[in-house]
Order: structure tokens, then C-alpha cells, then sequence
């Protein structure tokens, strides 16, 4: 029912907002893989894929590794004001320890793959993107937890089917160099069995300075989710960044950043971990 819901919702906020357009379809178009997205990721979010290497400081020595993309595949542009577009995205997200020698164990590794499909509306003054994915995480605990000498997983930590299946609905507004969104996301299908299954999401992005000579900009953004996982109360999971982007944001560029994350592992093997962790990333978003 909820999920019929919030197809329902996206479907009529749609047809709401295109209506004064629907009259000019002349030059309406299809386009085949897309050179740029409509709907440019948050970078703060930790569920947006990239190709990432982020240094876990506080004393750690780990690293999370992230590998994979999102891509258009179809856009139709139905004027220059409204354009849909279906997508996939796929990626990985992996922890390992930081040994000498060259050496990283890998503790755990999430998969993650799906579609999503988006619409892209501008206005006088801002734009208004909405965005409905379907997506599915699986984790798996890896040769770098296990002890050989002892013969057991390190810390008591076994290994555990871990699976998600959600639906998740994100809207956005950009206006200028601010980008605002709002998102729920909703479980219908997981492993373990989470008691309550809806997720809500707020998040920013705003670009304070541009450096044209270096094709650069320096951004701050921020990521928050409120769920009920471990107790019958909201929890919040928050991921801070500020940092540099070099190229363009909306389609492939690189960023340097600091992030501050406070809140539950996103690897499903520790879900259960409280973190609260400083970090040095270096991103490639395709």
C-alpha cells in the first residue's frame, strides 16, 4: 500500500506542475545515453554512487572503499522545460584495514544495484527534480575478519544474511548554487526483518565559491536520515562534507573532501555499530 502510495504521490505531483507545458510538444525528443544526469546526487549521501577512496581517521587505520557509477540511459525531453529520464546505478562499498607492505584486508563489502527513474522540470527560477528508485543492498562479512591462528571470526563477529529491498522517492529543488532535497524510502522486502520500515531523509548542497582559472568550486553539504531501527524512537545518521570540485558537478568530476559522519554503520554486517568518525575522501562521480 505504501509503496502505491508514493508512486501515486510522484505521478500526480507530475502531472501537477507539467500541466501548463502540455500544450507544447512540439520538438519533443528522445536521446540514448546522455552525456549528464538530470538529477545530480548529493554528494554527502553515502547511498550515491562514486568511485571513492576514503580515509578513516580518529586513530583508525581503515579505509572504505567505494566503486561504481550511476548513468542515464534514456532521456525524453518533452520541451525544454520538462524532461524524463530512466536510469540504473550499481556500486560497491567496501571496509579494510590499512597494513604495511601494501596490504588492506577486506572486513566487509555491500552490494548495491537498481533503477530509477526521474523527472526534470524548470521553472523561471529554480529547478524541481523528482526521482523514484528501486534498489537492492546485500552485505557480506569477508577472509579479513577471520583469524586464522584462532580458527574464529574476529570480535565474535559471524557472518549473517543481510538483505534490502526498498523503494525510495527523492525530491529536489536547485535555486542558484543551493540545492535542497527531501526523500522517504521504504522497505518492502529485508534480512533481518526491521521492524519499522520507513526511512526520511533531508540534505543540501551549496556552492560557496567558484575559481573559474582552475575550473574548480569549493562546496559544503550535509546529509541526514531519521529511522527506527534499534529502538522505537527516531535515530539520525548525519554525514557532513566540504571540500573541493574539480569540473563539472553535473556530470563526471573529481572532488577532494572533508566529511564528518555521526550515526550507524552503512555496512550491513556492523548495522548495529554507533560511529562517529572524521574522514578524508577522494572522489571520482561518473
Amino acid at each position: 500500500m505504501k509503496i502505491r502510495i508514493l508512486i501515486l504521490l510522484l505521478l500526480i505531483s507530475t502531472q501537477i506542475f507539467a500541466q501548463p507545458f502540455l500544450l507544447h510538444k512540439k520538438g519533443s525528443r528522445t536521446i540514448l545515453f546522455p552525456d549528464y544526469k538530470l538529477l545530480a546526487p548529493n554528494f554527502s549521501d553515502p547511498l550515491e554512487a562514486k568511485i571513492s577512496t576514503q580515509f578513516l581517521l580518529n586513530g583508525e587505520d581503515k579505509i572504505d572503499l567505494y566503486i561504481g557509477l550511476s548513468r542515464d540511459l534514456i532521456h525524453y525531453v518533452l520541451n525544454p522545460r520538462i524532461v524524463f529520464a530512466i536510469g540504473t546505478e550499481f556500486f560497491n562499498w567496501t571496509l579494510m584495514d590499512r597494513k604495511r607492505n601494501f596490504k588492506f584486508p577486506v572486513n566487509a563489502v555491500d552490494y548495491f544495484f537498481g533503477i530509477y527513474f526521474v523527472n526534470y522540470q524548470r521553472f523561471r527560477n529554480f529547478d524541481w527534480s523528482n526521482r523514484l528508485r528501486v534498489s537492492h543492498i546485500s552485505a557480506h562479512l569477508s577472509d579479513g575478519m577471520y583469524d586464522n591462528l584462532t580458527n574464529q571470526w574476529k570480535n565474535n563477529q559471524e557472518p549473517f544474511t543481510y538483505s534490502r529491498e526498498f523503494v525510495q522517492w527523492t525530491t529536489s529543488i536547485l535555486y542558484r548554487n543551493v540545492k535542497l532535497y527531501f526523500d522517504t524510502q521504504f522497505l518492502f522486502h529485508s534480512i533481518p526483518e526491521w521492524r519499522y520500515k520507513t526511512i526520511f531523509g533531508t540534505g543540501s548542497e551549496v556552492i560557496i565559491l567558484g575559481i573559474p582559472l582552475l575550473r574548480s568550486k569549493i562546496f559544503t553539504g550535509f546529509d541526514v536520515k531519521f529511522q527506527k531501527i534499534h529502538s522505537d524512537k527516531f535515530e539520525t545518521n548525519k554525514l557532513f562534507s566540504a571540500g573541493l570540485i574539480i569540473g563539472n558537478e553535473f556530470t563526471t568530476h573529481f572532488r577532494l573532501a572533508y566529511q564528518y559522519y555521526n550515526g550507524y554503520s552503512n555496512h550491513g554486517q556492523f548495522f548495529s555499530n554507533k560511529l562517529n568518525q572524521s574522514i578524508i575522501n577522494l572522489s571520482l562521480v561518473i
